[in-house]
């Protein structure tokens, strides 16, 4: 076992020339479409912000890619064999928020950068923050503060929440009412219900009965079908109006014309931003994988973009004493636009996008896709501040 250090870089045996970058993500099961494409555009930030090179300051930057399977077992199991056996200098991931905190602790015993992309939960930096941990992924707040507001506005006056009941799905609805309630939203009921279920029936009754104005569902991955087709065929389209967040396009295109009349927030969608970032990765992701980017290639190339800024500012030096204080308040232009690293919790603040769900009669697909109603800025969606980034803010 390599001991940690104060300078990680300075580990006997670490310091070499090339910078050894760890990737531990999903690559199997319902979250794996996540995993892939934050790799994915990993792999095209990196050869974005380097010019193709993959240099930073005359040192050659190498991925060492890891599969966590979702689970924190694995992903700790994993992270360690990457900063012990293959001795690298920065890890990022994870697509599961519970690996990602099962992780965290691992970057504070080691000593070591973790850039978390593209799970979401609010505790990785808040209430499980700690120095070593920086994120590009928006947080759960910032989904909220992006929809929260707008749906008490525009939607409706009372809420109910339907989430999976795991620390991404609870802490989604506890940041979702929230927002809503501190904007005069009133909630009239929530449920928490299993990750792998299929049958929403019966909770959708329940919904139904209590006839909310509006349901925020927080859902991600093969079991939004299900649950969209369920909501179609019970009515609740007519009777509610429904928000909440965008998955993927797999799982969107899953869902065919099922979410037409969906108001909520969109973290990115390649058809969206207009700059020379986005353009740029639109056009090579479809020359290299025939396809557009995904809802998460757009945070992984954020993520690389931030990691090869950082070394820049270092002059190449990858230990994390060196790429704290050089990540702190940084600023980085993604396919978002204008992104920045709050010094406090190390939570990038980027702008949102408020959309609805719409078919496309002129394209003849069956599956709808997100019209922008209004971008939300970085300011009108940063997060709390959780109070382990406001002890320490109070000691800047």
């Amino acid at each position: 076992m390599i001991a940690p250090s104060a300078s990680a870089e300075r580990s006997p045996g670490l310091f070499t020339e090339d910078i050894r970058i760890g990737v531990l993500n999903t690559q199997v099961g319902f979250m794996k479409q996540y995993g892939v494409t934050a790799i994915q555009g990993l792999k095209l930030g990196i050869e974005y912000a380097t010019g193709d090179t993959w240099q930073v300051a005359g040192r050659t930057l190498h991925l060492l890619i890891e599969d966590d399977a979702g689970d924190p077992g694995t992903g700790v199991e994993k992270a360690r064999r990457l900063f012990e056996r293959e001795g690298v200098h920065i890890l990022t991931g994870c697509a599961s928020s519970a690996v990602a905190l099962a992780v965290s602790p691992l970057a504070q015993e080691y000593r070591r950068l973790f850039l978390v992309e593209p799970a979401a939960a609010d505790d990785i930096t808040g209430a499980h923050f700690n120095r070593y941990v920086f994120r590009t992924a928006a947080n759960v707040s910032q989904d909220a503060a992006a929809g929260g507001r707008y749906a008490v506005e525009h939607l409706g006056r009372t809420f109910y929440f339907l989430a999976p009941d795991y620390v991404w799905g609870q802490e989604s609805t506890a940041a979702w009412k929230r927002v809503i309630e501190r904007h005069g939203g009133r909630t009239v009921g929530e449920i928490l219900v299993p990750v792998n279920t299929i049958d929403f029936t019966p909770y959708l009754q329940q919904i139904r009965n209590a006839g909310p104005e509006v349901l925020v569902q927080s859902w991600s991955g093969s079991g939004a079908k299900y649950l969209f087709a369920q909501m179609r065929r019970l009515g609740l389209f007519e009777t509610m109006r429904v928000t909440g967040g965008l998955d993927d396009r797999q799982n969107r295109h899953a869902l065919g014309l099922d979410c037409l009349g969906m108001i909520g927030i969109c973290k990115y969608s390649y058809i969206l931003p207009r700059n020379p970032a986005n353009d740029w990765l639109v056009r090579r992701h479809q020359e290299r994988h025939g396809e557009p980017p995904d809802l998460f290639t757009g945070g992984g190339f954020a993520a690389g973009i931030a990691l090869v800024e950082g070394l820049r500012r270092t002059r190449g030096h990858a230990d994390a004493e060196s790429l704290i204080p050089a990540l702190e308040g940084m600023s980085f232009d993604g396919p978002k636009g204008t992104c920045t690293f709050r010094r406090e919790d190390h939570q990038v603040l980027q702008p949102m996008y408020i959309v609805e769900m719409v078919s496309t009669p002129d394209l003849d697909q069956p599956w709808a896709i997100p019209r922008l109603i209004r971008e939300m800025s970085a300011e009108e969606t940063a997060p709390p501040l959780a109070e382990p980034a406001l002890r320490r803010g109070a000691v800047l």
